[in-house]
């Protein structure tokens, strides 16, 4: 870990350039504190003529267990309250814009996914440009049972309208040989292999030219903007704010606030706990 973060390891391995979020006591929730550091570390590699790739991955049993708090990671002004919808548009919004810096820096970026993936751990995930996740890694938004939308919703540029439809509207989650199936992930491996079959993927496609790198991948972005991925975003931002005020929504806060956010999410789950007898196979609950 450098004196610059403190919630990131960086490494250089060649031409790479490794981030590693090191929170695992925590399960990674993205703190703002984390979300600054991971961004700006992104955006170092990006300014580093020598590094052609950019990992992000995790220490411990998750990815990211999505946004959260950490008090030694929090910082003046960090969870303003939003009483007027507009406010909290005005953050949604931010927040896209954020990971937005990640889908649009210049060079390659692989998410490395290993147990838990939730929530905003996948708005992290996929804003990169490849995920190679683990074969038993739990990827999905629970959230969307009681909280509102997924707020920056790239799930519909990686997977279509069928199965996006078919996790955002359960908040059922699915592993890393199932997300792989549906082309969500390019690439598994068995969890104590992840790290070599990550760093050879990055390793392979830093041998190419970083002027190449880079052209090769602004052409690609540029053909997901042109199916509107940033005004979708807004979109998303947007009634993710509106989600936020809906009776299911102000509910799941109160019941928070009683009985705390661990035993809310399992008295939510409870009625997904089993699914359906003829249905796909898919893990369900947070």
């Amino acid at each position: 870990m450098t004196a610059r973060f403190s919630t990131l390891i960086v490494e250089e391995i060649g031409r790479v350039r490794r981030l590693t979020l090191n929170r695992p006591d925590q399960h990674n929730p993205l703190t703002p504190r984390s979300m600054r550091e991971i961004l700006a570390a992104v955006a170092e590699a990006e300014a580093d003529a020598g590094v052609h790739v950019v990992i992000i991955r995790s220490t411990g049993r998750s990815f990211s267990s999505g946004y959260g708090f950490i008090a030694e990671d929090a910082d003046p002004g960090d969870f303003p309250q939003h009483a007027a919808i507009e406010g909290d548009v005005t953050a949604m919004l931010a927040l896209g814009d954020g990971w937005a810096r990640i889908w649009n820096c210049a060079l390659p970026v692989i998410a490395q996914v290993q147990g838990n993936c939730l929530a905003g751990g996948t708005d992290l995930t996929l804003h990169c440009d490849l995920v190679v996740a683990a074969d038993d890694a739990r990827i999905g938004f629970p959230p969307v049972r009681s909280m509102g939308v997924p707020p920056t919703n790239m799930w519909l540029y990686h997977l279509g309208p069928q199965w996006t439809k078919r996790l955002v509207l359960t908040g059922d989650t699915i592993s890393g040989t199932q997300a792989q199936e549906i082309g969500l992930v390019v690439a598994t491996a068995p969890a104590d292999e992840l790290d070599r079959v990550v760093l050879d993927l990055a390793e392979r496609m830093a041998l190419i030219g970083r002027d190449l790198l880079v052209a090769n991948k602004r052409v690609v972005n540029m053909g997901v903007e042109l199916m509107g991925r940033s005004q979708l975003q807004r979109f998303a931002a947007l009634n993710d704010a509106i989600g936020h005020r809906a009776p299911e929504a102000r509910a799941f806060s109160k019941q928070i606030a009683e009985v705390g956010l661990r035993r809310a999410i399992k008295d939510r789950d409870v009625a997904f706990d089993a699914p359906p007898e003829d249905g796909p196979s898919l893990d369900v609950g947070q």
